[in-house]
């Protein structure tokens, strides 16, 4: 709720809200959530989940973005088996324990189709911008490298920097300049990544910038602003233009939220309340029940699109789309089922 997530944690927040709303409707059921800002930080997430689960004694927790966060808070939901529903791309989480169900794709399905796209359009010496303070990137980066290698291109420079203290990033893209690079690959949230794209077309950079699920915020476009235009992201397949079920949780969410912009973080945690309720009704409220019943969920079409877990209890992969901006905003950019 705050930090460099906090338009992401917010929007999250929401979307638990309307859920609330609906399912007092559908169930007649009074649900209480406790939030804690954790800042996407280890130390203050640590602290948050304590509370949570000493103090409010809670049975169940959605774990926002940053997976630093959910990373350092994982051994603690295991060992209480507390279940923990982690919105987070970072693999190391499918394997953190019985107890833990990560909601959100793994980054490495993305950046493959990303890496392939690249590849076969072309690009050969593509440069890499990322976060050296996110788990997450640092995974994003050394996979891209390794990926976009196996395919026979090269990664013409790689640079770093903390987006929790750095919003200027002129020093990086002069380094990434110097390689020469064909293109520009970015694994930044979205309000550095902005700056990022602006930074680097003032400074004459005029190859295609790409991105990742990361962009899909109006804040991206505040910060990138017009130069925005061309930039292409794969993203997860959640949009408020798109299938029937995801324009309706818009609508709803904006009547209700007026002058707010729907992600697909806040899909996440709707759905997630959705299920966690539906299951926990049939199993009369046993967290054990509650558990297997997690692990059998199976093609669940939710307003975050449809998605299984698999045996771990984690969603390890989307049709993840591509999508360009074009008149300051992202849309669907049609590519060939291959990538």
């Amino acid at each position: 709720l705050s930090g460099k997530f906090a338009f992401y944690g917010e929007d999250m927040r929401n979307a638990l809200e309307l859920a609330r709303e609906e399912l007092l409707k559908i169930y007649k059921l009074s649900l209480e959530i406790v939030y804690e800002d954790s800042a996407a930080e280890a130390k203050l997430a640590s602290a948050a989940a304590k509370k949570l689960i000493e103090i409010d004694r809670v049975p169940i927790i959605i774990g926002g973005p940053g997976s630093t966060a959910n990373l350092a808070v994982a051994p603690l939901m295991e060992s209480t088996q507390t279940l923990f529903l982690p919105v987070s791309a970072n693999p190391k989480l499918n394997e953190a324990g019985e107890y833990i169900f990560k909601l959100h794709p793994d980054y490495d399905g993305e950046i493959t189709r990303m890496s392939r796209y690249l590849y076969e359009r072309g690009f050969r010496k593509p440069a890499v911008l990322y976060d050296s303070s996110s788990d997450t990137q640092i995974f994003a980066k050394d996979f891209f490298s390794r990926e976009f290698s196996r395919l026979g291109g090269e990664v013409a420079a790689t640079e770093g920097s903390d987006s929790q203290v750095v919003s200027d990033f002129r020093s990086q893209l002069i380094k990434l300049k110097q390689a020469k690079p064909d293109a520009l690959y970015f694994f930044l949230i979205e309000k550095v990544a902005g700056q990022a794209v602006r930074q680097a077309r003032e400074m004459g950079l005029s190859q295609p910038i790409f991105g990742t699920t990361a962009f899909a915020s109006p804040e991206f476009f505040t910060t990138a602003g017009k130069v925005a235009e061309g930039v292409m992201i794969t993203d997860q397949p959640f949009a408020c233009q798109g299938k029937l079920l995801m324009r309706d949780y818009c609508a709803r969410y904006k009547q209700k939220f007026p002058g707010r912009q729907p992600t697909q973080y806040g899909a996440h945690a709707f759905d997630a309340a959705q299920i966690i309720i539906k299951i926990a009704r049939e199993a009369d409220f046993d967290k054990e029940k509650i558990r297997q019943g997690l692990l059998a969920v199976k093609g669940y079409h939710g307003v975050s699109g449809e998605f299984s877990f698999d045996a771990e209890g984690n969603i390890r992969d989307k049709d993840f789309v591509f999508r360009v901006v074009k008149d300051g905003k992202f849309v669907d950019f049609p590519v060939e089922n291959k990538y």
